[in-house]
């Protein structure tokens, strides 16, 4: 069986790579929707202690949600994952912190190890409804920090996604339409440098220019959520900030 892919989702949040390591590891009993997605519901709280992700309960119960494999601030974690499963069902989170600009991180997670659980497939549709809750309250927790200058170049890498049939090309696939639709729509933004196949296959790539650095964060939205041919599966997308030294 052809293993599955990660879930990959992508939020920009203000602030330098240290405070948004800081914010998602220290903060995260802050910013956590514990009361929709937890074991033990409203009332408990999440935390990371002794390498380990633990969340407590009101009652003063215990579940063990993963263990640290990597630490590495600013720059990455990862945790083993088995929120109210046992350990020899666990998949795995990776979590990357990079800096777009003075003062504005991007932050990416990454979800896999799916051929350990009971339904693979059931088990990637269900948190690739969630991750987006749990980004959507740790981006939107204040961190006081000041605007960066623009402007921002974004990368948008394309790669096939789990829709799409193993051995053909993405550019027959009726769902590819909505890609090209979506790249227009940058265009008439303003913000599209180019867009184009690498392997005329199915690996892209799509270059924007943000001028207002204020606007990355819902560009960045905007891949993964506003071309239905990411959203539908069709393809999948992984933004990444372009440090451009020289430009004509």
């Amino acid at each position: 069986m052809t293993a599955l892919p990660p879930i990959r989702r992508q939020v920009v949040v203000p602030g330098t790579r240290d405070a948004a390591f800081a914010v998602f590891t220290g903060e995260i009993g802050l910013w956590w929707p514990i009361g929709r997605l937890s074991v033990y519901g409203a009332g408990g709280t999440v935390a990371f202690e002794d390498g380990r992700l633990v969340e407590r309960g009101p009652g003063g119960g215990e579940a063990v949600w993963g263990t640290v494999l990597e630490w590495d601030p600013p720059a990455a974690l990862a945790v083993t994952w088995h929120p109210g499963s046992d350990v020899d069902k666990a998949s795995r989170v990776r979590v990357r912190f990079e800096e777009v600009a003075d003062d504005l991180t991007l932050v990416t997670l990454e979800h896999d190890g799916w051929e350990r659980l009971p339904d693979p497939g059931a088990a990637r549709r269900e948190y690739g409804n969630g991750w987006p809750l749990v980004l959507d309250g740790y981006a939107a927790r204040p961190s006081g920090a000041a605007a960066p200058e623009g402007p921002v170049w974004l990368v948008l890498s394309h790669t096939a996604g789990p829709a799409l049939p193993a051995g053909e090309p993405v550019f027959g696939q009726p769902d590819f339409a909505e890609h090209i639709a979506f790249v227009r729509r940058l265009r008439e933004r303003g913000v599209l440098v180019a867009a184009g196949s690498l392997d005329r296959v199915s690996t892209g790539m799509t270059v924007i220019r943000v001028p207002d650095p204020a606007d990355v964060a819902a560009y960045v939205r905007l891949a993964q959520y506003d071309d239905q041919a990411v959203a539908r599966g069709l393809l999948m997308v992984e933004v990444r900030p372009w440090h451009v030294a020289l430009e004509r």
